[in-house]
Formats: C-alpha cells, structure tokens, sequence
C-alpha cells in the first residue's frame, strides 16, 4: 500500500460534498478516486496531482500529493 498524502485526507476532511464533486470534475476524475487517494488505495501521477493543485485554487499542493513532484526541481 502506497502511504497515503495527508493533504489529500485534510482537504477531504474540510471539503463539503459538493466541492468534492467539483474538485474530481476540474481534475478529471471522480470523488470515489479522491477517497482511494486519501487512504492509499491509489497512487497520484504527476499529471493527476497538477490537475488536482490547478482545481483546488490553491487548496491543494502538487509536491505534496506526488512522490515524483516532490523530489522536482523544475517546480
């Protein structure tokens, strides 16, 4: 099991359902995958997690959602 981004599980934890809703229709995915995400289920490619930083508005940080980002110098 991947370790789960903890800022993903905050987010979802402040988030009402609709942003959740509009958060996954921004980033191309689903609510569903948002929550495999939080718990480790799934991991976050690089391209996922700027979308997901982009929908946010700031909510969400791309380096702290992908492993890969994370260790990036270009971002």
């Amino acid at each position: 099991m991947r370790r789960p981004p903890s800022a993903m599980r905050a987010w979802l934890r402040k988030a009402t359902a609709e942003e959740k809703r509009e958060l996954a229709k921004s980033a191309k995915t689903s609510v569903v995958h948002l929550h495999h995400i939080a718990s480790g289920r799934r991991g976050v490619s690089a391209e996922l997690a700027q979308r997901l930083a982009h929908a946010s508005k700031g909510g969400l940080n791309q380096q702290e959602l992908c492993l890969a980002c994370s260790k990036c110098p270009l971002i």
